[in-house]
């Protein structure tokens, strides 16, 4: 009943406030039962300032998603115990795409925020911040299309390729949506790690190199850099640099484009309350040949505003299209 008693909570003050502001309700809870998932997100508990806990996010947060809790997250740093400028960095870059994401820590223990640990931890933990906010409507896309058919942001690489034994195996790596692998460095003092990508085709989302799947490597990590792969023919939405939603209008759409053959739908609507579920929203589709002809469509257009234009990044170069119900460009 311990469990029961916090999925109740969550429920009546997620219907409390969307009675009262008929706006979209954030709620967050640590004790959940089955079902809280449609009332509230959840954070796996008081964590610890170590490795291992770092560690264990990847299995906890995966598994919380294979169960119907795709809203979910750690405390970042470790809630109990002092963290390190190490951990703190490593856990904001295995974090970045968690779907919950926060820093947190208990009360009588070390500080947590960034600046406290010096100008080199701080400047990495912004750049991960600033990363995280670039890819919003990726993340929103996948929340959307959790709601439809439950998949949630971060997955366990065998939800898409259940006939390979090793991504069965792989617990110290994740998926975000069908298309990326994040790979993050989860031990004490490296600076390598060891990946494996499926068969297929991938490039390193940090420098731009492709790779043949079906195989494992090792990956250069230094403190700064997260490994982190795209599928051949992936399209990934970003937002211009912000400090913050709201800050500026979203007119602008950027994005990021990997060769090969793929087709993504991206979603839009006003981010504060219950209108999609009446038809208020836009849906965009975008094309990716291996040739490299792009093409983009508004599929749907049932919310009051559009983007202005859209900013085609791929490989080094930058397209600026004027938006249009359709078009069509050579990258």
């Amino acid at each position: 009943m311990h469990n029961v008693y916090g999925h109740c909570m969550s429920r009546a003050t997620y219907e409390g406030i969307k009675k009262a502001t008929g706006k979209r309700p954030f709620v967050i809870t640590r004790a959940c039962y089955a079902g809280t998932q449609k009332y509230s997100t959840v954070w796996t508990g008081d964590n610890r300032s170590v490795w291992l806990h770092l560690r264990v996010m990847v299995p906890q947060l995966c598994t919380l998603g294979l169960c119907g809790i795709g809203f979910a997250g750690t405390d970042i740093g470790g809630f109990m115990m002092d963290t390190t400028p190490e951990l703190l960095t490593r856990w904001v870059e295995a974090a970045c795409f968690s779907p919950l994401f926060r820093n947190h820590c208990n009360k009588g223990n070390r500080y947590q925020e960034p600046w406290r640990f010096g100008k080199e931890t701080l400047e990495i933990c912004k750049k991960f911040v600033k990363l995280r906010y670039a890819f919003i409507p990726y993340l929103y896309d996948l929340f959307f299309k959790g709601e439809r058919d439950g998949l949630a942001v971060m997955r366990p690489m065998g939800l898409h390729y259940e006939n390979d034994k090793k991504a069965l195996r792989c617990n110290s790596q994740f998926m975000v949506g069908d298309s990326m692998i994040v790979a993050p460095v989860l031990d004490q003092g490296a600076e390598e790690r060891m990946v494996y990508l499926p068969r297929g085709e991938w490039y390193d989302m940090n420098t731009g190199k492709k790779i043949r799947g079906g195989k494992s490597f090792v990956a250069s990590a230094p403190i700064d850099v997260c490994p982190m792969y795209a599928k051949a023919g992936a399209i990934f939405p970003n937002y211009e640099e912000m400090n913050y939603v709201g800050e500026k209008p979203l007119d602008t759409l950027i994005l990021k484009v990997f060769r090969g053959d793929g087709e993504y739908v991206h979603y839009e609507d006003n981010g504060e309350d219950f209108k999609y579920r009446d038809g208020e929203y836009n849906e965009y589709r975008f094309t990716i040949s291996r040739d490299g002809a792009f093409t983009g469509e508004l599929v749907r257009n049932g919310y009051g505003k559009k983007y202005k234009k859209f900013i085609i990044d791929f490989e080094g170069r930058q397209y600026t299209v004027k938006a249009k119900d359709k078009f069509e460009i050579q990258l």
